[in-house]
């Protein structure tokens, strides 16, 4: 995994003036200083051993807090040695790793202290992320997928739904293996948030239900859909050649089978203006396969009948690219989005332990991988 991003830095020099009482029940805005030397923080940072820490006092309640260098927080940790270690966990070092190579830096921290850093960078994460769905930007073009991961060596189906742009995560759900109402209620949600007017996807019928019930165009993946035809021809085409005879009473030949799965392989191919046209045509030669009875094995005749039919009713939604012109046909937005910044870390990993874990790693390295090259984490730390 590649991300560019900037770390925070301790500045010793430069502190923010408060401007209003942090103790809740307060709203008070002025401020007295106690004393011009400071008090010493010891802090754990790669560069700065300590800092200096200023008192002040609300005039308001009358409590006192500190005001700390910027990159400094409460906590024995810089904002930076914090983002320093989400990092490395981030690009696929273990927690424990983690460990191993700060202290060979001279700054150890436990390897519990990276997993809670991680943790809070994900929470923190998941708040920017919503924040920003909230904000409603338009995004006309949303994609959505699915993918599987473990959770204490159960399989669990993660949706997601992103900006078909950028790969933007704008939404993330624990689901039931891809279950028609958990589908449909995270795409309407984002959905409206965004003004969404297209989905894209890949050809599952979840999806084609999902768009007509938002009333959303529907751009089905033409990778998808070729690899599918591909994989399904080639299995027809086996059987076709081992003898399997054609259904009784129709003038199907398997010669002329083989010809029509050909078309089907150039048809998703290059999707010509007719190819409507052409698909029914061929249905209407299949027309008269009779369906199998119940119990018994779908023929390859009847398969190849469904497979028409399938490409047929679809076929409005696997060109619409054709005629928008801020879609390629792909669903690569949500795949890079899963391939990337979901699998990428979970391959080194054996797994989660928690779903928790699972919304707030996810959405972490979705949001550093889609900004890298301009992402400061240290809006992580604000």
């Amino acid at each position: 995994m590649r991300i560019q991003v900037r770390l925070p830095k301790v500045e010793p020099e430069e502190y923010e003036k408060p401007t209003q009482c942090p103790y809740a029940g307060c709203n008070g805005r002025s401020f007295k200083r106690h004393g011009l030397q400071g008090e010493k923080k010891p802090l754990r940072d790669p560069q700065y051993p300590e800092v200096l820490a200023y008192r002040y006092t609300c005039l308001t309640c009358g409590q006192t807090h500190r005001v700390y260098p910027r990159g400094v927080g409460n906590d024995q940790q810089s904002d930076g040695l914090k983002a320093m270690s989400v990092l490395l966990y981030v690009l696929g070092l273990s927690y424990g790793a983690v460990q191993d190579f700060l202290d060979a830096l001279g700054v150890s921290i436990a390897k519990t202290t990276v997993y809670e850093n991680v943790q809070a960078a994900g929470v923190v994460s998941r708040w920017l992320q919503r924040r920003d769905l909230m904000r409603g930007e338009v995004r006309k073009v949303i994609g959505s997928d699915g993918t599987y991961v473990k959770v204490k060596g159960e399989m669990v189906a993660i949706q997601i739904v992103v900006d078909n742009r950028n790969s933007e995560l704008l939404g993330l759900e624990i689901i039931s293996s891809e279950n028609i109402p958990e589908v449909t209620k995270l795409v309407r949600r984002v959905a409206k948030r965004v003004q969404a007017e297209v989905l894209v996807s890949d050809d599952l019928d979840t999806y084609k239900e999902v768009a007509d019930q938002e009333e959303l165009d529907h751009q089905i993946c033409r990778s998808h859909v070729k690899r599918n035809v591909d994989a399904l021809a080639a299995e027809l085409e086996e059987r076709l050649e081992a003898g399997e005879a054609p259904p009784v009473g129709t003038t199907l030949s398997a010669d002329g089978a083989l010809q029509d799965l050909e078309t089907l392989r150039r048809l998703v191919r290059e999707r010509p203006a007719d190819g409507e046209e052409q698909l029914a045509e061929l249905a209407e030669q299949y027309q008269e396969v009779p369906a199998p009875k119940v119990g018994e094995r779908h023929t390859v005749w009847y398969r190849l009948r469904m497979l028409i039919t399938r490409l047929w009713d679809r076929w409005y939604r696997l060109t619409l690219d054709q005629r928008r012109k801020d879609l390629d046909g792909t669903n690569n937005s949500a795949e890079r989005m899963i391939g990337w910044w979901c699998k990428e870390r979970y391959r080194t990993m054996r797994g989660y332990k928690r779903t928790k874990s699972i919304r707030n790693v996810v959405t972490l390295t979705a949001r550093m991988g889609v900004r890298s090259g301009s992402y400061d984490m240290a809006e992580l730390y604000a």
